[in-house]
């Protein structure tokens, strides 16, 4: 499970920054990329940056006809406000440009071009506030859409089956949106169940009724893709964990490598024990607490497998270094 096929492009559902707050929204798939390359081009020619670019061409004229007259350095000046402005307009056109989805923050008195026309561009989850329960439908599939674009499983499915379910939920919610009149209709018909055209109230009633079964398939069916690319997720993350343990445990040391330096570290403790109790008897420093008292006599034990042995090497040594001057530390 390590050769992953190649990922597809990125999800159609955006978070963006609204006068309500933020939310989500979900892209018109018959936009051609063309038209998003139009509208960002559209965006980075907002007025503010032709107005900056103006006043950067007019320093530009100004600082030629400043050399033309001979002064070099009073022209530095207004080349480098130049320099400034003309920074400061690639910054503002690419801020908005890149922008262009994400912030529609607008006042009432400049409405976003985007949202003149709503489905022309995008359907926010926030659309279908006023049609009841269908709220929690267009969340749901757009939180859906944006899973399986999103989802590690992606690559080992279809390509075209992302753009697919993206197609059919933007299908359902432009059904959803075209039944804001009837729904309205059959609420202000229920107000007056005693009106002439109880008729047609039963009919609009039946006919939203059919429209909200067939969203609910479609939320049951795009669950069904999310059930089966989740378990595939779960497939992949124990295929990799299974591979990252094997090569945690390949890495570990073997058991014969521990066990020699175990046992050359066995002896280490006896060793020193040997020279510290050969240098008290040349110094004569007198017992240690372990000689005095039994209970740290057996924890010392404990500590030398092998026993108390002071043997005669350590005091051998240790009376060389003696004799010969040097300092046994």
């Amino acid at each position: 499970m390590t050769d992953q096929p190649r990922p597809g492009t990125a999800t159609p559902v955006r978070t963006a920054l609204f006068p309500d707050g933020p939310d989500s929204l979900l892209l018109n798939p018959d936009v051609p990329e063309r038209r998003w390359r139009r509208e960002r081009v559209r965006a980075a020619l907002h007025p503010r940056t032709v107005l900056f670019g103006l006043g950067g061409a007019s320093l530009t004229v100004l600082a030629v006809l400043t050399v033309a007259k001979g002064s070099v350095l009073a022209a530095m000046p207004v080349l480098g406000i130049e320099i400034v402005a003309f920074v400061a307009c690639l910054l503002v056109g690419w801020r908005s440009a890149t922008g262009v989805l994400a912030d529609h923050r607008h006042g009432p008195a400049r409405p976003c071009r985007f949202d003149r026309v709503r489905g022309e561009f995008f359907f926010r989850s926030r659309d279908v506030a006023g049609l009841g329960t269908a709220g929690d439908t267009v969340r749901t599939l757009i939180a859906g859409v944006d899973e399986l674009h999103r989802s590690p499983a992606r690559p080992w499915i279809d390509p075209a089956v992302p753009g697919e379910v993206h197609r059919v939920v933007w299908q359902a919610l432009c059904c959803l949106d075209r039944t804001r009149a009837a729904r309205s209709l059959t609420g202000e018909l229920a107000d007056d169940p005693d009106s002439a055209v109880g008729e047609l109230a039963a009919a609009a009633r039946e006919a939203v009724t059919v429209i909200d079964d067939a969203l609910d398939e479609v939320v049951r069916h795009v669950h069904g893709c999310l059930v089966l690319t989740r378990e595939w997720e779960t497939k992949l993350r124990r295929g990799d964990l299974a591979a990252r343990t094997e090569g945690i445990l390949a890495a570990l040391p073997g058991e014969r490598e521990v066990r020699q330096a175990a046992q050359a570290a066995e002896a280490l403790p006896q060793s020193v024990f040997a020279f510290i109790t050969a240098a008290r008897d040349l110094t004569g420093a007198g017992e240690f607490p372990w000689e005095q008292h039994p209970c740290m006599r057996a924890r010392l034990l404990r500590v030398l497998p092998g026993g108390l042995r002071r043997g005669t090497a350590p005091r051998t040594a240790l009376l060389r270094l003696v004799r010969s001057g040097e300092d046994p530390s």
